[in-house]
């Protein structure tokens, strides 16, 4: 599977998830995934992989990133941890790594 996305937008969207979720796994799913009923304003749905929860402020400020990174797009970003488990299932049948986890 491919990522439906330019490869400008794509490296600036690597770039808001090195700062704020470095050494994180994302990954996208989706539309952006899929191809289906796919168009240019598409929101690209993104997943950080994380055993615990999140915290609120790490996610308003990568949302708020994402929202002020002029990208001609949604992005909109959960929390792996905080999803239901048949969720999690549907997403790992059909995704692509945006950013791979590193060692820490």
């Amino acid at each position: 599977m491919a990522l439906c996305i330019e490869n400008d937008h794509l490296e600036k969207v690597q770039r808001i998830l090195g700062i704020h979720f470095e050494g994180m796994e994302v990954w996208a799913h989706g539309v952006r995934v899929t191809g289906v009923d796919l168009t240019p304003e598409t929101e690209l749905e993104l997943v950080a992989i994380s055993e615990k929860p999140l915290s609120f402020e790490v996610m308003t400020a990568v949302e708020k990133a994402f929202v002020d990174s002029g990208l001609p797009f949604r992005v909109d970003i959960v929390d792996w941890a905080k999803l239901p488990e048949s969720l999690q299932k549907q997403i790992k049948k059909e995704h692509v790594v945006v950013q791979e986890a590193t060692e820490q």
